[in-house]
Formats: C-alpha cells, structure tokens, sequence
C-alpha cells in the first residue's frame, strides 16, 4: 500500500530538509572557514582546534540545561509556535550574520547563539509531530523526515562547496564565497520553514502551570 502524506505532514517534513543544510554546513565547511580566520589572527593549528572544540561543548551544556524549560514550553497551551519561531529566527540570524564576521573570536560567539538556536527548535519541531499526524502514521512521517532531510540539504550544501572551492576562479575571495554560502544556507533553511508556520495548529497540550518547570528540573 503506498504511503502518501498529507499537506501537513509534508510541511513538517520540509523543515528537517531546510535545517539539515545547515548540519552539513556547521560539520564540514564552516570548521575550514573557522580555521582560515584563525590563521588569518595568527592562532596556532592547536589552538584553533581547542576553541572550536570549547565552542562546541559549550553549545551542548547550554542546551542540556535550556532542554527541560524549552520542553515545558513546548508541552504548554498557546507556547509551542511562538516560542518556536523566536527560536528559529535566533538561529536563522546567527547563521546570516557569520558571512559578515572576520574576527574569530566574534565569530565562534555567534555561532554558539546560532547552534544553540538550530538545537533549540528542534525541541519544539520534534514535539510537533503529534500534532501534524496520527499515532498509527508517526513511524512513516518520521522515516520520510530523515530521508528527504539527508536528500534535500545536500542541494544548498553541493551549491556552496562549489562556490567555496571555486572562490578563486570565478573571482571571489573567501570571505566573500562563505558570506554567499551563509546567505543561501539561511533562506534555504528559512525559506522551507514557512509551509510549516503556515499550517501548524498546536492540538496536545497542558494547561499553564506556574511550577511547571521547576518541577522538571
């Protein structure tokens, strides 16, 4: 029997493919780039390579501690889509101004704020599924999500390799090729996150507790 989605399901469906080009980005490009400005300051190989590594675990702690308060708000009525879109406009605007930031240092903070905002919405995004599919469908559109997720973010990710490692050739430098890449990561990711704005109603949800995110920590 062949499986087919609904307009709701494709919606949430196209954000894992908007925000996925920017997991590429962060775990191949953007540590080159990072490398580049580093040198550029006169950092050493090691030291380049301790501070992405503090950035990194720096984004996993703050979001350890940020994931029980995001999950309440997420669970709680009239939170869910408002506090999703903050989230992702954190992230969406962290990853645009990268383009714009020469000074490495200036550079792994913003990053954080963007990695923090893409790990953060995902919290809200996952929560969502209950709301755009049935329990008996959840396993399909979650399988579909992971494949059109791998698929679709390789489009934006081949297209700013490219210009990246021809920066040269067609006359651009390499600030100039990363604040394009930047640029068409952020629309792609953005872009393909509008259909799920447009459509999502929250329906599971509890009522506002006061107490609840004390009593989740």
């Amino acid at each position: 029997m062949r499986f087919k989605m609904t307009k709701e399901e494709k919606n949430w469906v196209l954000y894992d493919v908007g925000n996925s080009a920017f997991v590429l980005l962060v775990s191949t490009i953007m540590p080159i780039y990072f490398n580049y400005l580093s040198e550029k300051a006169g950092l050493s190989s090691v030291d380049y390579l301790a501070f992405w590594g503090y950035a990194a675990s720096i984004v996993t702690i703050i979001v350890a501690f940020l994931g029980p308060v995001l999950g309440t708000l997420a669970d709680t009525k009239g939170y869910k889509k408002t506090i999703f879109i903050i989230i992702l406009l954190i992230g969406c605007i962290g990853c645009f101004l990268l383009g714009f930031i020469k000074q490495w240092l200036f550079f792994l903070i913003v990053f954080i704020i963007a990695k923090i905002g893409f790990s953060g919405s995902l919290i809200f995004y996952d929560s969502m599924l209950s709301d755009v599919t049935t329990p008996e469908r959840v396993d399909h559109v979650s399988s579909q999500e992971y494949a059109w997720g791998y698929i679709g973010s390789c489009v934006p990710f081949v297209v700013c390799l490219l210009l990246v490692l021809n920066a040269g050739k067609i006359g651009l430098s390499m600030e100039m090729s990363m604040m394009i890449s930047f640029a068409i990561i952020t629309f792609w990711w953005f872009g393909l996150t509008l259909p799920l704005l447009k459509t999502y109603q929250q329906k599971y949800y509890v009522e506002r507790n006061p107490h609840a995110m004390q009593k989740q920590f």
